[in-house]
């Protein structure tokens, strides 16, 4: 990740230098921080070409006047984490002066005047000097630089002060979602009714909401019509296969009835076969087509031209703070198998109180205002067949006491949210509540808030969308080209759907409610799973994906289903910028 930085930061800076433009160094730092820094940078220089006060040197005040609302945010960022550390840097100086019996009033006279100058950056003179001894001197830096880094890297036991900028925000946090507390059924088959019936309409209200979908009509009175007619309906597929002449053909059903779809392998629409290869049965779909009744005028079959799901939005714009934080994804730590990275999980500790790591990974640190735990705090007892091979912690209760015991070693300011997962002691099936109070006392009193599975939280205005990832081995199985090792693959096809388990009856269990937690009516602007302990990032239509890997190594359950976990890496997402950073924890010292 150094060396990357550092490479773009040379090319920035030789062009620069190509163009007779100096740059100051917080600058550098700030046009590097973007998501494309080379399209970026031409667009920085178009806006600069015009400004009467550029005069072909690029400071931090000259950028604040650029339309680039992400560099705006960077510089922002930057100013205030160099002016909070001056200002620390300045109160050591006093109190070592004073111990020496020098005057305060000369410290702060000269801490005043070193401030005002400094304030957007370090004040270079406007003069101009050979462009090549500039470059020369700035790769001498880049090095000078690189190996300070590395030594700090390598270094432990830092003694740098820590000073976190999250702990100078109040939390504001909202939960928008948690169904702990209202999940009620009896198991009766007016249950399981009251789930598919609550499930179809809040699909159908999604999909009507697409601006492509027309007024379409019920599958009744499309099996009405007498002749050959051009149609639209939707619904939600059953039955869904391939001919032996590569056709697809499914059912599809509404509340007034089903009919036959046939999608024919010649059709001149590639989208439809993509959509309809990972299409399951119980996903909703629109479709367009000619529709043929047959000669008993009771049953027909419509020939598409055009389908569709969901989806989200293409123009779907998320939502950002407008604070300097961040928040850090974890799940899957398993406390009690003898397979629990207890090291690892320490360092991560560490470093949440800025112990380890480097200059930059502190300050990366300081930014962490919130902590989700996304299931499987615990191994659980009896969840897997000879479980108790793999336990060194044999008793829940003591399992909880030594997860207590680790999360109050983590800073009273980051706000831990835990949301249960299928290890935990409570129903396997889906939604899940809350972890129960008697087993996690010590943890609520210590502030954490334990939430249902699946949960959606709001941090500063950014909506994550938190699921443990139960549903993920059946999408796995029934969509041939997904894989286990790329799980935002898997991820992407459930806000296509919107539906975080949509086929009833395979491996996930599912809970018969009269409400149907599952489907994805709140568009998120993180999507945050777990459960199969391999770390994923990737963005579908603005939406961030993240799967956290875990804190536990391969057990022998985990190789027979071939999962080859990555623990200890953790995603930190920034809240104002919406980018992710991982932190290696087996690695860093």
């Amino acid at each position: 990740m150094l060396n990357e930085v550092l490479e773009i930061k040379k090319k920035i800076l030789f062009r620069l230098v190509d163009s007779g433009i100096n740059i100051t160094p917080k600058s550098l730092d700030a046009i590097a921080q973007l998501e494309n820094p080379q399209d970026s940078l031409n667009k920085i220089l178009k806006d600069l070409a015009i400004l009467p006060s550029f005069k072909s040197h690029i400071t931090e005040e000259i950028l604040l006047k650029t339309n680039s609302t992400e560099l705006l945010k960077i510089l922002k960022r930057i100013t205030f984490y160099k002016e909070k550390q001056k200002l620390h840097d300045v109160q050591e100086s006093q109190d070592v002066d004073l111990k020496k019996g020098s005057r305060t009033s000369r410290i702060l006279t000269t801490s005043k005047t070193k401030m005002t100058s400094n304030l957007l950056g370090e004040s270079i003179p406007q003069t101009k000097f050979p462009q090549k001894q500039y470059a020369i001197k700035e790769e001498k830096r880049f090095q000078i630089l690189k190996r300070n880094q590395e030594k700090s890297f390598e270094s432990s036991g830092s003694k740098t002060h820590f000073s976190p900028v999250a702990r100078d925000y109040d939390h504001d946090y909202k939960i928008i979602s948690d169904p702990t507390g209202k999940l009620y059924t009896t198991g009766d088959y007016e249950d399981f009714y009251a789930l598919t019936l609550d499930k179809f309409k809040k699909l159908l209200s999604l999909m009507q909401k697409r601006q492509d979908v027309k007024s379409s009509m019920n599958i009744k009175n499309i099996l009405s019509l007498r002749g050959t007619t051009e149609v639209s309906a939707i619904g939600l597929v059953n039955n869904i296969h391939h001919t032996k002449n590569g056709n697809v053909i499914f059912t599809l059903e509404d509340l007034t009835g089903e009919i036959t779809v046939l999608v024919r392998k010649d059709l001149d629409n590639p989208e439809i076969f993509k959509i309809i290869e990972r299409t399951i049965n119980d996903q909703m779909l629109y479709i367009e087509g000619s529709y043929n009744p047959a000669n008993n005028s009771k049953s027909g079959i419509i020939y598409a031209n055009y389908l569709t799901k969901i989806d989200i939005p293409a123009n779907y714009k998320p939502s950002m703070a407008s604070v300097p934080l961040s928040i850090a994804l974890i799940s899957d730590t398993h406390i009690g198998s003898k397979e629990f990275e207890e090291k690892t999980f320490e360092r991560f500790i560490n470093f949440l109180n800025g112990k380890i790591g480097s200059s930059n990974q502190r300050n990366l640190a300081g930014r962490i205002k919130y902590l989700v735990i996304n299931g499987d705090l615990v191994d659980g007892i009896g969840v897997y067949p000879n479980q108790q091979d793999d336990l060194i912690i044999k008793d829940i209760y003591e399992q909880y006491k030594y997860a207590h015991e680790l999360l109050s070693r983590i800073p009273d300011y980051i706000k831990i949210f835990y949301v249960a997962g299928n290890h935990e002691p409570v129903r396997n099936a889906i939604p899940r509540p809350a972890v129960p109070r008697k087993y996690c006392e010590d943890l609520v009193a210590l502030g954490v808030k334990c939430l249902g599975n699946p949960s959606i939280i709001s941090t500063h205005g950014v909506k994550t969308l938190i699921y443990h990832g139960e549903g993920i081995h059946d999408m796995n199985l029934l969509i041939h080209d997904l894989d286990i090792n790329k799980p935002t693959e898997t991820m992407k096809e459930f806000l296509k759907c919107r539906h975080l388990a949509p086929i009833y009856g395979e491996k996930t269990q599912l809970a018969p409610t009269n409400k149907d937690w599952l489907v994805i009516e709140k568009i998120p602007d993180v999507f945050h799973t777990a459960h199969v302990h391999i770390n994923g990032y990737g963005k579908y239509r603005n939406v961030n994906l993240i799967n956290s890997g875990c804190f536990q190594d391969q057990t022998d359950y985990m190789r027979s289903f071939g999962i080859d976990p990555t623990p200890g890496k953790v995603p930190i997402l920034e809240l104002d910028t919406l980018k992710i950073q991982e932190i290696d924890f087996k690695r860093i010292i």
